[in-house]
Formats: structure tokens, sequence, C-alpha cells
């Protein structure tokens, strides 16, 4: 209990402060739920000016990525925007300047709080901005891939079924040499046809699972000059989503390698669990390399592009990761967590 006004007025002045910044998080809350894309820049500066107004600051501003993380003076305060799923400051930073008072413990706590407000609004935006960028690709890729199998399908198995449907008109006289020909050529339609579906998806993968896939890719980049080493845990096999993403990944990493890596290249291609029993494909090879920075959308022909890969790969949960440097090789580490 309170002994004197001194303690009253000093009670009170306390429950004015927490109700202040109770306020300051509520009313953030409501503006960045309120905000657009487009607007959610300046709402976020203003909630940056009003948190270092609140904890007795001069200034205050946000520090977003690409820049690296402030330094911070002996005025200063540099505070992480966490970004759910990529850890602390993955969202950016919150900067105070110019300190005129000294912020209490419970000032801390609510710039804390505010922090990770900003954070998961700036953390969903980039994920929708993603989104669409992923939607973007997904259907320009479809556009892709259509056209390519059309093409395919004009260009061989059509013109194979033609040959064929003139070879049984021909047969139809009882030739015993157009009837061996009809049947070699039904046979090469047949192959075409396989080799288009296997293009698509190898039949392989749902029929065996991705160890053997994954065998099947590097005897198959071995006919293209490439050195291929396989180190495969197939004690258990991924869910089928999973399965596809790495599938995808590898399929892409040795085109790569097989159009800019050069023949007699040595590629690893290494797969096996991780923690909390994350799977983890890494392919590896002494090529010529590249600068990832210049890594653009779209890849090589009939694969996804890892750039692309690396959209999928995050919504489900996980990470890729391309090392590479000309004249220094490439390594890509893809690792997704159990879905």
């Amino acid at each position: 209990m309170p002994e004197n006004t001194a303690d009253l007025r000093a009670l009170y002045r306390a429950a004015e402060a927490r109700a202040a910044r109770l306020r300051v998080l509520v009313e953030a809350g409501q503006a960045l739920a309120a905000a657009t894309p487009d607007t959610l820049d300046e709402v976020a500066a203003q909630l940056a000016t009003g948190a270092a107004h609140l904890a007795g600051y001069a200034r205050g501003c946000l520090v977003l990525p690409p820049a690296s993380k402030p330094q911070g003076g002996a005025s200063e305060l540099v505070l992480a925007l966490p970004a759910p799923g990529r850890g602390q400051g993955g969202a950016g930073w919150l900067v105070l300047a110019d300190r005129r008072g000294e912020p209490s413990s419970e000032d801390h706590k609510t710039l804390s709080l505010l922090c990770q407000l900003i954070g998961a609004s700036l953390s969903a935006r980039a994920r929708e901005a993603r989104l669409v960028r992923l939607l973007g690709e997904l259907l320009r890729i479809q556009e892709t891939e259509r056209s390519r199998i059309a093409h395919e399908l004009h260009d061989g198995v059509a013109q194979s079924a033609a040959a064929l449907m003139r070879r049984l008109e021909l047969a139809g006289d009882g030739d015993p040499v157009d009837l061996l020909a009809a049947t070699d050529q039904a046979r090469a339609l047949v192959q075409e046809l396989r080799r288009v579906i296997a293009g698509m998806r190898p039949p392989v993968l749902d029929d065996l699972g991705l160890v053997p896939a994954l065998g099947q890719l590097a005897h198959e980049a071995g006919h293209e000059g490439l050195e291929v080493e396989l180190a495969l845990d197939g004690a258990a096999r991924p869910e089928p989503i999973i399965e596809t993403a790495l599938f995808r990944i590898a399929q892409e990493a040795l085109n790569n390698a097989v159009a800019h890596a050069g023949p007699g290249t040595r590629v690893t291609v290494r797969l096996d669990r991780g923690k909390a029993g994350a799977w983890r494909l890494r392919v590896c090879d002494n090529g010529r390399g590249f600068d990832p920075a210049a890594l653009s959308p779209g890849g090589s022909a009939g694969g996804l592009g890892l750039a692309y890969m690396r959209e999928r790969i995050e919504l489900l949960g996980g990470e890729l990761k391309v090392d590479s440097a000309p004249g220094a090789g490439c390594t890509i580490l893809a690792e997704l967590p159990p879905q």
C-alpha cells in the first residue's frame, strides 16, 4: 500500500506509462494490419519514429535488407526485426539515435514487441511478393513446358506415327519386308513416347523412389561425359512432395554441369538426413563454376531453373544454398524438413 502522496503519484505515473506503452502496441498492430504493400514502408517508418520518442531517443529509422546490420554508436540502439522462420534480424533492424534519456526495462520489452510486429508485417509482405513472382514463374514454366512437349510430339511422335501409318498401308499387300519395317517403326514409336513421358516425370521416381531415380540421373549424366559419384541414404523414402523437389534439384544441377562444367567434370551427389530428420541433397562439381549473383530464373532447357527451385524449396519450409565462383566449381545444397 502507498504510504504517502508521493507514492500515489509514482504509482499513477507508472500506470500511465504502462498504458502508454500498451496503446503504442495496440495502435501499431492496427496500423500494420491496415497497411497495404505500398504503404507499409511509410507506416513502419512512422512507428520507428514513435518508438524513438517512447524510449527517449530523438530519431528512429528502419534499415532493411539488402543493407547490412548497422554498427550503432554510443548514443544509438540497434534492435533486430525478427522474421518468422528466418531468425533474428531476418526482416531488418530498428535504429534509435541521439539518446536523450535512459530506456527502462519496460521500454525495452515494448520495443521488442514492436520489433516483432514490424518484422512479421515486413516478412509477410516479402512472402506475398515471392508468391506473386513464383506464380508468374510457374505460369511461364508451364507454357514453356507445354511448348516443348508440343514440339517433341509434333517433330518426333507425330512424324513417327505418320510414317508407321504409311508402312501399315503398304503392309496391307502382305509384303513381309513392309511388315517387318512397320514393326520396327512401331517399336521406335513406343520408345519415343516413353522418352517424352520420362522427360515429364520419370516413372522410376514413382515406382521405386528417389534413390533409384537419382541413380538413373547419374547414369544418364555419365553418358554426357560427367563422372558422377553417388552417396545416397536409402534407409527411408521421403514424402512424395520432397522426392519431387529434391529430384528436380539434382536434375537441374546435373543439367547445368553437363551444359557448363565441361566433359570429364567430377560430380558428387549426396543424400542424407540432417537435424530433426531434415532431408539434405548436396551436389558438388569441380567444373568451371559461375557467379551465383548472376543466377536468373529459367535455368536450362527442360529444367525448372535453380532460381525457381529456391522459391519452391522455401515454400516447403526448406533452404537452398548455391556456393560457386568462376573457376572454383559449384556446390548446391538443398535441405527440406519432413512435411
